[in-house]
């Protein structure tokens, strides 16, 4: 997946999720609390949206620089991202994490208006 921009990545992901019969608000929200965490070197690798129409969850494969650590703590800090797998990664020696962020369905966590 090529590198974008929040506003990029928020945009296809509302275009994506649009089947998921979820209410607008409930789509910005998923898609603003994906698209904050791009930035200070975070990088989307690939994501992966299970269940479209009954949307379950948003899979996200992402990389970020040794250097930029405090990105993984707001990732921690994110209430969305109900799974967190990091693991530290490079060849010949560790310069990035790779990051496995999992959002479940969020209709069942939001009330309905």
């Amino acid at each position: 997946m090529e590198s974008k921009t929040a506003v990029d990545l928020e945009k296809d992901l509302i275009s994506h999720l649009a089947a998921a019969n979820m209410t607008k608000e409930q789509l910005s929200e998923l898609s603003k609390s994906i698209a904050a965490s791009v930035g200070s070197g975070f990088k989307i690798v690939d994501w992966w949206i299970l269940g479209i129409p009954a949307f379950e969850q948003v899979i996200i494969q992402a990389h970020v620089p040794i250097a930029e650590t405090n990105t993984l703590n707001k990732l921690i800090l994110n209430e969305r991202f109900k799974g967190i797998d990091i693991l530290r990664k490079g060849i010949p020696k560790p310069d990035f994490f790779q990051v496995k962020l999992t959002i479940q369905n969020i209709r069942s966590q939001m009330p309905q208006v």
